[in-house]
């Protein structure tokens, strides 16, 4: 009796739905916390961002709608383009030679060698702590009076480098320190690919009278076609955002030396108080991201389908 009186209410409650209805309803309920999260810590902020791009803003007075002034300003800027070039070359040193070290070092270590979980974990702790923390961290390494790398160059008996305030050094000096501190993340995810490719086909490739070198050539990488691309993407899309480091490390100098696109916006808004500017480098940067994103994702789709 109790449950037909409950299957009655819970009808005449959702007199038009169905079952499948009532379960995808239940689903947008459970959903609905993230995608509010998701709204107010993306969506709404980017809203501003657009709005105060389109304004002259100081911080101090109210904001004063402008149009397109703001990104005509931007793009005329020698500063802006100075920024964005130092930004690629950032991007292009450290993704192509990362992704090669992390690869390499994920071969290694899945080989049975004596101690290779220690030699993982080791490998991986430096994605454990903050960029702040590395930072610091390497600054000190490469200090010119008592860091450890100068130290052992003048044991050695070369001159004292100043790695981070030579212009020409500054730049190599802080890809080096953020391939070391993201070669963990993305061993992992070679280590987990190439765990998952078969035995027998390279084992089939050793009958056939391939050597090592060759099986890796034409078995190994072939298989690794879309981790390679997922992290080639994932890091340059990474390495477009680069602030922390610049900013810890060497200030954005040696003379804007290590000035990034993402650093010109913090010296717009907190050290020009041009709100409005900054706020137009940041829908700009979005926007390439975004479009580079899902062009990765077409493209991505597409080679699939044809492979």
């Amino acid at each position: 009796m109790a449950e037909g009186t409950f299957t009655l209410r819970r009808s005449v409650a959702h007199p038009g739905r169905t079952p499948l209805q009532r379960r995808a309803l239940a689903g947008q309920l459970l959903l609905s916390p993230a995608a509010l999260a998701v709204l107010l810590t993306s969506v709404v902020p980017l809203g501003i961002a657009i709005w105060l791009s389109l304004c002259d803003y100081d911080l101090l007075r109210p904001p004063r709608f402008v149009g397109l002034h703001n990104y005509t300003a931007i793009l005329t800027d020698p500063a802006f383009w100075s920024a964005v070039r130092h930004t690629l070359v950032f991007a292009l040193e450290q993704v192509p030679l990362g992704t090669v070290v992390a690869l390499a070092v994920a071969v290694l270590l899945n080989q049975g060698i004596a101690g290779r979980d220690v030699y993982r974990t080791i490998i991986y702790l430096p994605q454990a702590a903050s960029y702040v923390v590395v930072a610091l961290v390497w600054s000190y390494l490469y200090d010119p009076v008592v860091g450890p790398v100068n130290l052992v160059i003048r044991d050695v008996g070369w001159p004292t480098v100043h790695w981070l305030t030579d212009a020409q050094l500054a730049m190599p000096s802080l890809v080096i320190m953020s391939i070391w501190r993201n070669l963990g993340y993305f061993m992992v995810i070679y280590l987990a690919a190439l765990q998952g490719i078969p035995r027998e086909l390279r084992e089939a490739a050793a009958i056939d009278g391939a050597n090592a070198v060759r099986t890796f050539r034409h078995v190994t990488l072939p298989l690794l076609r879309n981790v390679t691309s997922f992290v080639l993407v994932t890091w340059f899309l990474g390495a477009l955002q680069m602030f922390t480091q610049a900013y810890v490390m060497t200030g954005g100098g040696p003379v804007e030396a290590t000035t990034t696109v993402v650093f010109r916006i913090y010296q717009e808004a907190f050290l020009y108080l041009r709100v409005g500017r900054a706020s137009a480098i940041a829908v700009m940067l979005f926007v390439v991201v975004a479009v580079l994103t899902l062009a990765t994702r077409l493209l991505g789709r597409r080679w699939g389908a044809r492979t």
